[in-house]
């Protein structure tokens, strides 16, 4: 996930339908992670080593997966005036604060 939270996505949302005509936006950061990173900051947020529980299969890697994936959000920063305000870290940092709170929520006391 390089996204925004939910928040920053209706804001984009809301920009698009104030267009007099629909267009296709990116709505993106724009910038580049590797999968690992985002696995490695998800587990440092549980004080975790990701390399202690994460194993890979290089004979399970398809040819056809792609190296590297980015968005372009720049026709959004000119038409919509919308730009990603929370970075990678934040948005895994939110995600995990989420999913302890729901763990919490549904663990019985």
């Amino acid at each position: 996930m390089t996204g925004a939270v939910p928040r920053e996505y209706v804001d984009a949302m809301w920009r698009m339908l104030q267009l007099a005509d629909p267009q296709d936006f990116v709505i993106a950061t724009g910038k580049t992670h590797a999968l690992q990173d985002f696995v490695a900051r998800a587990f440092a947020e549980v004080n975790l080593d990701w390399r202690d529980h994460v194993g890979s299969d290089p004979a399970l890697m398809r040819p056809s997966d792609v190296a590297v994936s980015r968005a372009d959000p720049r026709l959004a920063a000119q038409q919509l005036g919308w730009t990603a305000q929370t970075d990678m870290p934040h948005v895994v940092q939110r995600m995990v604060a989420s999913e302890q709170a729901r763990v919490r929520q549904e663990t019985p006391r």
